[in-house]
């Protein structure tokens, strides 16, 4: 009985170290996770992946000096895999409608100090900008999320996402163009309503 329960002591000491190391980053990990998936289930699973991978890699994490970016990066392999599996499956994903999780994270864009009219525009605004990213693929909202809206670094995410800086900055200057191709093309719903219902 006695090795069991120091069995069972150790196991919830590493569980709550592990639980420690780890809280205050998951929910930067979920942000990126949500905004390189589209999804909010599938940004879940890829957290939750994660945390499954990195429990029993305890000693590695305590050898860190910081979690986040390597965690990062081992995120963001297990996300390409999964990409890879999804490519060659005869059964696509498709991206889910955006729930309130989205609307939260989405409220970023919001000014609330402005006035009515701005408000009315920023809204507009926003509605463009979330139709034109789930247009984008999963490789330019990763390089994008990352750099233009988690300011990381072009060299902390080429050690991240493990490519050469040259093409890491060809492939943000072509996320960006993409980005303002489909800003310059998206139709806003809430506008055509509103032009709708203002012609007599």
């Amino acid at each position: 009985m006695v090795p069991q329960k120091r069995a069972r002591s150790s196991h919830a000491n590493a569980a709550a170290e592990f639980d420690h190391l780890l809280r205050e980053h998951v929910p930067a990990l979920y942000r990126s996770a949500y905004r390189w998936t589209g999804a909010v289930d599938r940004a879940e699973d890829l957290v939750q992946e994660l945390l499954v991978r990195l429990y029993p890699r305890l000693d590695e994490l305590r050898a860190l000096g910081r979690i986040r970016p390597w965690a990062l990066r081992v995120m963001y392999r297990i996300f390409v895999d999964q990409i890879r599996r999804e490519r060659s499956s005869p059964v696509q994903f498709g991206v889910e409608p955006p729930t309130d999780s989205s609307e939260e994270d989405s409220q970023d864009l919001i000014d609330p100090s402005a006035g009515p009219a701005e408000l009315v525009e920023q809204e507009l605004t926003q509605e463009r900008v979330l139709a034109a990213w789930e247009q984008m693929g999963e490789e330019h909202r990763v390089v994008l999320s990352m750099h233009d809206i988690e300011d990381y670094s072009l060299p902390e995410l080429a050690e991240v996402m493990e490519v050469p800086l040259g093409t890491l900055k060809s492939r943000l200057h072509r996320a960006r163009a993409k980005l303002r191709e489909l800003l310059a093309t998206e139709r806003i719903p809430a506008l055509d309503r509103v032009r709708n219902v203002c012609q007599p």
